[in-house]
């Protein structure tokens, strides 16, 4: 990096037609000035960063009741997809996961699965086989307040999975639960419509599709 000092002295040099090219070359980056570190929000790659710069303009240490709300950093990234999004579904069960799959054995069309698992660390809600069903039907994803099981395998497929972590055993079939409902996890209150935006950094919900 040339500093100024280095560019005063250079500059008779420079106007004399003296210098070489690579001096020409350098003169001519240091007279442009410094180049900014950070890029414009990119809303079009799906960043979860990117899109809370441009829709949570507020400072964090402002209360605020936003349109676009961000879930608390309590999930794990278990599928092949990192960074998925798409409009919500809901299940709201507790140990059970009949509707978990009769929900992706429905066409996905690009939605997330949204599960209320009551936060249960005892069982799985969500296995390779119906993680499997989800991708092959459409689905983008899933959000799941709860454990899943056969993560090794999960982790290698095309699905976007986020859960609290991982446990060996099934879960029960007798409770069939709740589906198309609002829930309320991680802090966030999700309904059947809403859009979610997730990656490494966090989930994003919004009531409406988050575009420029």
């Amino acid at each position: 990096m040339i500093t100024l000092q280095a560019l005063a002295l250079l500059r008779p040099a420079v106007s004399a037609g003296r210098a070489s090219p690579s001096l020409l070359r350098a003169f001519a980056a240091a007279a442009d000035g410094p180049k900014t570190a950070t890029p414009p929000p990119d809303t079009a790659r799906g960043a979860t960063a990117d899109l809370a710069d441009v829709f949570i303009p507020e400072p964090v240490d402002q209360v605020s009741l936003g349109k676009v709300q961000i879930m608390e950093p309590i999930f794990q990234d278990l599928g092949g997809k990192m960074r998925f999004s798409g409009q919500v579904s809901t299940v709201k069960c507790f140990e059970n996961n009949p509707l978990v799959r009769k929900a992706f054995e429905q066409p996905g069309k690009g939605r997330v699965l949204v599960v209320d698992g009551g936060g249960s660390k005892r069982c799985a809600l969500l296995g390779d086989n119906i993680a499997e069903m989800a991708h092959k039907n459409g689905w983008s994803g899933a959000i799941i307040y709860g454990c899943i099981r056969d993560s090794e395998d999960i982790s290698k497929m095309p699905l976007g999975v986020k859960a609290l972590g991982t446990y060996p055993l099934k879960s029960s079939k007798r409770d069939v639960g709740l589906a198309d409902v609002p829930v309320t996890i991680a802090g966030v209150t999700v309904e059947p419509g809403d859009w979610v935006y997730a990656d490494r950094d966090g989930i994003l919900v919004s009531k409406e599709e988050l575009k420029l």
